[in-house]
């Protein structure tokens, strides 16, 4: 039976997201608690400084659409070849960090949305390859960038925090039973 790894390329879109610099606490899936406190705590963060802050990022996916091969694409894609379908796949990278209105909290996590961007724009990163140029996800064509479709304030529990929504499309070809 033919078989989508979304789970092992939502795993590696966390792996390239923890490697960005001060990104805070990276999840490979949606985290709930039954308990508000505990569920922030998900997101608790130890700076460099010793400081503590909110600061987290989760990766699930939202959506996935497929089309079966022998096809030319129309919107620039490559040539599916029969017995292929072509499924893509929509992660959302969801963000928060605390707000501190006096250290200018903004420009930091705007410029860390920036670090995702700068992240996924790497030709290896956008192929999911390891640093030795092999795919972690056979399956993958490519990966599209990031759309940075919200940045935003928002009460986060009872923490005022700014928060950012971005999407990845992973394309990935799946060949049929």
């Amino acid at each position: 039976m033919a078989t989508s790894n979304y789970r092992q390329i939502g795993q590696a879109i966390a792996a390239e997201l923890a490697a960005v610099p001060e990104i805070g606490r990276v999840h490979a899936f949606q985290r709930y608690a039954a308990d508000l406190a505990r569920y922030l705590d998900h997101f608790r963060w130890e700076a460099p400084d010793g400081r503590g802050q909110l600061r987290g990022w989760l990766v699930t996916r939202e959506a996935a659409r497929e089309e079966p091969g022998s096809f030319s694409g129309s919107q620039g894609q490559s040539f599916t070849p029969a017995g292929v379908n072509r499924r893509t796949h929509t992660f959302l990278l969801f963000g928060v960090m605390g707000l501190e209105d006096g250290a200018a909290s903004e420009l930091v996590f705007q410029d860390l949305v920036e670090a995702v961007c700068d992240r996924f724009r790497d030709n290896k990163v956008l192929r999911l390859q390891d640093p030795s140029g092999q795919a972690r996800v056979a399956t993958l064509e490519r990966l599209h960038p990031p759309q940075v479709d919200a940045v935003e304030v928002r009460q986060f529990g009872a923490a005022l925090c700014h928060a950012a929504e971005l999407r990845v499309q992973a394309i990935e070809r799946i060949v049929r039973a």
